[in-house]
């Protein structure tokens, strides 16, 4: 059932967004709030890490913060519509420890680690259950009501390439519980008719749209593959020790210097202060740039209390409101940022930059060459916010960061 995965995914273009993701979660147990600030990855088919019998899963639903190095719940499914289920097969998906699951930059989602987690066996009304009493029964009569009870009133508010793919979608579910149609076929019917009257200016439209995403992403993966190496052919980053952090998601493209990424506890999970810029297709479309000074809101390093009951992150934001309230100000206002948050961690100060819509790859090198000389090489910036860092790390680790003292990126 692939049109499951489709239409649980709100990043897919079907225009449904999270209407149907919520409702699916609530029927499955899990109630989670404020979905749309989260990350989330759907992936089908996912083997189980090192197992060797290649079995997979047919879907696997994960999410949490975006920034964080783990997603922090999820939901297993084995969906089943006329097969029966395999020798031990869900026995063995729930006694999985690890899966081949992409979560940026990582490539295995670990159990263990996750806050809450529900096994699901998707199946037919008056089919068997799941072999495995750790898997919980749901029908596909139970995801059909719940699915048209959420839209029904709305459904025409939708693309209309969506709403024959979502009722052809809920029409083949209900042949396969044998339960009665109640969409109203006039109504549906004279909507398709406009569509197949216009059906050549709609393909025609959308051929060109998924062209114009087409060019962005491709600028956009240009960008990600060579904004390091115009950066250090201006800039100084080794004699300066400083880094360079590019990543294959468009987002989290970092600068920072070596200083501010320490591993105070001796894990995989670091302190660091960054900044960030992300040439992603939703800024190239807003032909802009943003630049930000980024302190991670959702690693447990940052957030949890250490030596003197306090976080990292509390007791930064403790001391850029406080002690170095005035010299943080007077060192961002010649750059002329656009927003400044210092009681809380995430972004704490940012700046846009505009784009030549005429020239976006080499008007965004051109431009983060000035963020960079601007937020990096401004030797008032970086020396107050590695003072409030300093201060921050000896104070809730009781040690002082390991390696030398920051200095401004030089050019």
């Amino acid at each position: 059932m692939q049109h499951d995965q489709y239409f649980l995914n709100p990043r897919k273009p079907h225009g449904f967004g999270y209407t149907l993701i919520e409702p699916f979660l609530t029927e499955v147990g899990m109630y989670e709030f404020n979905l749309s600030s989260q990350h989330i990855e759907i992936s089908e088919e996912v083997t189980i890490a090192d197992d060797g019998t290649q079995r997979r899963i047919d879907l696997i639903l994960a999410g949490g913060s975006a920034l964080s190095e783990h997603p922090r719940w999820a939901v297993f499914m084995e969906l089943k519509v006329g097969a029966e289920e395999g020798n031990d097969q869900t026995t063995t998906y729930a006694n999985a420890d690890e899966w081949n699951f992409s979560w940026f930059e990582s490539s295995e989602l670990n159990v263990d680690r996750l806050e809450e987690k529900h096994y699901e066996y998707l199946k037919r009304e008056d089919a068997e259950g799941p072999g495995s009493n750790r898997f919980e029964s749901l029908n596909w009569r139970d995801l059909v009501e719940r699915f048209e009870s959420e839209v029904q009133d709305s459904l025409y508010d939708y693309p209309n390439r969506s709403v024959i793919q979502f009722t052809d979608f809920i029409q083949s579910l209900k042949e396969t519980e044998g339960m009665d149609s109640d969409i109203d076929t006039d109504e549906l019917n004279e909507r398709l008719n406009l569509y197949f009257e216009h059906d050549r200016l709609i393909r025609q439209i959308e051929k060109a749209n998924s062209q114009f995403e087409s060019d962005f992403e491709t600028v956009s993966t240009y960008l990600i593959s060579n904004w390091e190496s115009e950066l250090r052919e201006k800039f100084d980053f080794e004699d300066s020790d400083w880094k360079t952090s590019p990543s294959s998601t468009a987002k989290w493209q970092s600068v920072f210097p070596t200083y501010w990424d320490q591993d105070p506890l001796n894990q995989s999970s670091t302190i660091k202060l960054f900044f960030r810029h992300s040439p992603t297709t939703e800024s190239l479309r807003n032909q802009q740039l943003t630049f930000r000074l980024r302190l991670p809101p959702a690693r447990n390093v940052h957030t949890e209390p250490h030596n003197d009951g306090q976080s990292f992150n509390d007791m930064f934001a403790e001391k850029c409101t406080g002690k170095y309230n005035d010299e943080i100000h007077e060192a961002v206002n010649p750059i002329g940022v656009d927003e400044i948050k210092l009681g809380a961690a995430s972004a704490l100060v940012k700046k846009t930059y505009p784009l030549d819509p005429h020239n976006l790859t080499g008007s965004y090198f051109e431009q983060l060459e000035r963020a960079v000389e601007e937020f990096c090489c401004s030797s008032d910036l970086v020396v107050v916010f590695n003072n409030v860092f300093e201060e921050a790390y000896e104070q809730v680790f009781d040690k002082e960061p390991n390696g030398e003292h920051v200095s401004p990126l030089a050019d």
